[in-house]
This record gives structure tokens, C-alpha cells and sequence, in this order.
């Protein structure tokens, strides 16, 4: 390795002390700090979801040629403002915070850490499905009101008579997108006995022998007794789950999204769940102008505020694939994850 000099960003999110760990059991000498101004000053309209201020990532970042971090905004300023910088490190599966294009213009590369929390997506997604079909949100609430109300909880069998749900074994989960997390999501619900179709149209069928790819969409969603999204969002698809799409799914189905909030019309949900077309809905993502509020109140949603990723072993993960990368940069010039 030639000589170098790595700075650590750390945020509220992934602390620096996680990233020097990982990076001293590469042998990989950092700095570390903390970004502490949180209201922006200087230009971050070519990015988004970042925690920071440009102008302090630009201050903290002067002479250094690679720079990681989680959430710090490095625009097309930062960049310009450091001459030295080499290679950025983004532990995320997507860059959002990161000016791309100025990185290429300047001949900064740019890596990331695509699935550092495809386990733990996967792992709530089987959760929010097993609550959904046995009606654990809507019998939840229930309880809830007894308690509130000063109603005993009747140790009976016949109280279960008025939760009846369905078993994972025999039900048709239909998956759309198939990446990291639906694959998992895949192996999870298989081993539990569901029967498994997915849409992408990014994925050649030949290519896949643990499900059954389709190249329409309405045909999954027609077909599945439980709709699941983990298709990456783009400007194209926005709100590729809307009312038409609902109406083609079964009377009485389940629609869970882990994925982004923008894939999903919550109008269009929430007035499916009104009328009973969906039986019921888990969302770990909302719009931030989506009816959340009437969403809440309906028995048989789960609402949960992105948490999907929220594992230490997320960011452990996470930190030690992009120390991985910087490892690889440092001594031969590759990388595994460029963007």
C-alpha cells in the first residue's frame, strides 16, 4: 500500500467508532470524527437523505484522499474542496448523499455496501407477514382496549375464535422485485412452506431456480395471496402499487412494503383496507404527504418508522465491507461495489 490518510465520518445513525473498528481489524490506520452541525449551509439540492452540513464534511475532509462515512452530504462543493480526495466510502446500498456526477467529473471514485442489511430486512418482512395473516395488529389493538377499559383478558380458546388467520404453509407470496432482500425473503418464507413468484424485470428467469419469475405484473398480483415490495425506486416507478394494482389482487390478500414509501399510493391503500379488499397492511416506509393519519387507525395495518435495517449487525456489516473496499483500493486499485 502507498501512503495514505483515511478519514471516518461517523452521524447519529453509525457512529465513527464503528468504522475504526472494523478498519483496525484490516490493520487500516483512520481518523475519526463526528460531523456536529446538523442545519445545512451550503447547497444540497443534488442529494438527499444526509445528516450534516457540507461545509463542515469539506472542512473536516481537507487533506485527506479517502474519505468514509453513512450519512454525511458530500455534494459537488465538498468535492471541489478537496483537491486530495481519492476514493468516497458510502456505507449504503445507495449513495443518495452523494453527488455522483461531480465525483465522476473529478475522478473521485465512488464505492458503497449494497445488502449490508438484507438479513435484517428480510427478517421483518417474514415478521410482518406472520402478524398480518394471523391478525396480530387488529387483535393487539383489541387488548389494548381492554386494558384501557379495566375488561379482563379471558384465558379461553374460544376468545381465539375471533382472530381466526392463516398459516405461512400452503400461502402464495408474490415478491416484486428480486434482489438481495426478496432472495431472502424467498428462502425465509420457503422454509416455512410458502410458494413463491416474483416480478423483475431487470432478472433473467433462466437464472433463477428458487422461484417462479413472471414477466407481468398484474399476473403476480393477481396470483398472490400476499404481495411483498422490494423493488428499488426510481422516478419511473412511482407509485407502481396503486389502485389498479390493488384491484387485481385477491379479495382478503396482504400487501407488505420494506422497500421505499414512493412505490406505494397510501390513498389507494388506505381505501382498499376501508372497503376490506386487503385484509390487511404492513408498511415500514410512508409518504411524508400520505394520509398516515387515517392509516394508523385502521385495525389491521403495522406502521413501523424504517426500521428494517436498524441491526447492530446491519452496521457491523456494514462498516467492515466498506473497510473490505477500502482495504482492496489501497493495495491494488479495485473495487468490489463501485458505483
Amino acid at each position: 500500500m502507498t501512503d495514505h490518510r483515511i478519514l471516518v465520518i461517523g452521524d447519529s445513525y453509525m457512529t465513527a467508532e464503528i468504522f475504526t473498528r472494523a478498519f483496525a481489524q484490516r490493520g487500516l490506520a483512520v481518523d475519526a470524527t463526528t460531523m456536529t452541525i446538523t442545519t445545512p449551509t451550503w447547497d444540497t439540492s443534488s442529494i438527499r437523505e444526509y445528516e450534516g452540513d457540507p461545509a463542515e464534511v469539506a472542512s473536516l475532509g481537507r487533506g485527506y484522499d479517502v474519505i468514509a462515512f453513512h450519512a454525511a452530504p458530500v455534494t459537488a462543493d465538498v468535492l471541489a474542496a478537496l483537491p486530495d480526495l481519492r476514493l468516497v466510502g458510502c456505507a449504503r446500498g445507495g449513495p443518495v448523499n452523494v453527488d455522483l456526477d461531480a465525483a465522476r467529473e473529478r475522478g473521485v471514485r465512488v464505492t458503497t455496501t449494497p445488502g449490508k442489511n438484507a438479513d435484517a430486512v428480510a427478517d421483518l418482512t417474514i415478521g410482518f407477514l406472520i402478524s398480518l395473516v394471523r391478525n396480530v395488529p387488529a387483535s393487539l389493538r383489541d387488548v389494548d382496549e381492554r386494558v384501557a377499559d379495566g375488561r379482563p383478558l379471558a384465558e379461553s380458546t374460544f376468545e381465539g375464535a375471533r382472530w381466526f388467520g392463516r398459516e405461512v404453509k400452503g400461502l402464495r407470496l408474490g415478491l416484486i422485485g428480486y434482489g438481495n432482500v426478496a432472495r431472502l425473503v424467498a428462502a425465509r418464507a420457503r422454509a416455512l412452506g410458502a410458494t413463491i413468484t416474483a416480478y423483475d424485470p431487470f432478472v433473467d428467469p433462466a437464472s433463477v431456480t428458487d422461484a417462479t419469475i413472471v414477466s407481468d405484473l398484474d399476473a403476480l398480483l393477481s396470483a398472490s395471496d400476499v404481495v411483498s415490495v422490494h423493488a428499488r425506486a426510481t422516478d419511473e416507478n412511482r407509485h407502481m402499487i396503486g389502485a389498479a394494482q390493488i384491484a387485481r389482487m385477491p379479495e382478503g390478500s396482504f400487501l407488505i412494503n420494506t422497500a421505499r414509501e414512493s412505490l406505494v399510493d397510501e390513498h389507494a391503500l388506505l381505501e382498499a383496507l376501508r372497503s376490506g379488499h386487503l385484509a390487511g397492511v404492513a408498511l415500514d416506509v410512508n409518504e411524508p404527504d400520505g394520509p398516515w393519519r387515517e392509516l394508523v387507525a385502521e385495525p389491521n395495518l403495522i406502521l413501523t418508522p424504517h426500521l428494517a435495517g436498524a441491526t447492530n449487525e446491519t452496521l457491523v456489516r456494514g462498516a467492515d465491507m466498506l473497510a473490505a473496499e477500502v482495504e482492496s483500493f489501497l493495495t491494488d486499485g479495485s473495487l468490489r461495489w463501485e458505483r
